[in-house]
């Protein structure tokens, strides 16, 4: 707390550092107070005695909420920790999942869905009967902003950068293969860079986008491709490969989920593509939270085994 001067620490309100607290995790004065049950006004005028005593604005109103000040950055992480400290004196540490009802909720891809959620739900149901699992789609686009709003518990996917207010750990390695029917043109041959430039290609995007991850390589080397087709699922891929022309990047685990693979031709991409991480990613708010850190322990063990 030695960051804070010229303060009489006899007289200060600690609620107003558990005010300071949420606008900071939330940066946005609405969702602060939904998350501290109190009303805007009364959060807008916390925020105004804290200013007071602290001799700075602490925040800046931007078109998302607010912005912190380099003062509000400077002192929130000893401020939170020592909250933290506290909440856990107080607060029960611990999470029985054999007797509480909790729902988690999950952005993730059709891929990862159908490799994690079996074995994950199946671990669940036998020690937690009442734990509830819910899913939505990842896009990557949206994970970071759904996390910030509160509005789900993890996102799965590929982060290669997490902003610093977001927490990640590697689930899974997933490592790329070029596919196509059996009998494709280019099953019978050696699958060289220009012979896979010159094919019709299917992309799967989460994002909508028309660029893959081999694209840039591509464009690198003064080469483009022509897509054809994209999708948003992973799942659909491999039988419109079985019944099209088009060749594709998929990972190697969609193939080997998809039940089809006998009748699929499987090459190495012809370009070198690094294995991809695949994370699960929450925000640093949840980071402590008994509950949170339990379902993460689950989802770890459940991906170790895969």
């Amino acid at each position: 707390m030695g960051v804070i001067t010229g303060v009489n620490y006899e007289q200060f309100d600690l609620n107003l550092l558990n005010v300071f607290d949420a606008v900071m995790t939330e940066l946005n004065v609405t969702r602060a107070s939904v998350r501290l049950n109190m009303t805007q006004p009364a959060v807008s005028n916390a925020l105004k005695r804290l200013r007071h005593l602290l001799n700075d604005e602490l925040f800046i109103k931007v078109p998302s909420g607010v912005s912190p000040t380099p003062k509000a950055l400077e002192i929130w992480q000893p401020l939170h920790e020592a909250l933290h400290q506290i909440r856990q004196t107080l607060e029960p540490i611990e999470f029985d999942p054999v007797t509480e009802t909790v729902t988690f909720t999950i952005a993730l891809n059709d891929f990862t869905a159908a490799l994690i959620l079996p074995p994950l739900m199946k671990a669940i149901e036998a020690i937690a009967p009442n734990v509830n699992v819910r899913t939505i789609p990842n896009t990557h686009i949206n994970a970071a902003m759904l996390l910030e709003h509160a509005e789900i518990d993890i996102a799965i996917g590929v982060f290669p950068n997490p902003p610093p207010r977001l927490r990640s750990q590697p689930l899974l390695t997933s490592s790329w293969v070029c596919v196509m029917r059996r009998d494709h043109p280019l099953a019978s041959k050696k699958l060289t860079l220009e012979r896979y430039v010159q094919a019709k290609h299917l992309l799967v995007t989460l994002t909508g986008e028309a660029t893959g991850l081999i694209d840039p390589l591509l464009q690198e080397r003064g080469l483009n491709r022509r897509i054809g087709l994209t999708i948003n699922q992973f799942s659909v891929a491999p039988q419109i490969l079985m019944d099209s022309d088009f060749i594709a990047v998929l990972p190697t685990r969609v193939v080997q989920l998809s039940g089809i693979a006998n009748q699929l031709h499987l090459a190495t991409v012809p370009i070198e593509i690094n294995p991809t991480s695949v994370k699960m990613m929450w925000h640093e708010r949840l980071q402590q939270n008994m509950a949170q850190v339990w379902f993460r322990t689950q989802l770890a063990k459940v991906c170790s085994c895969l």
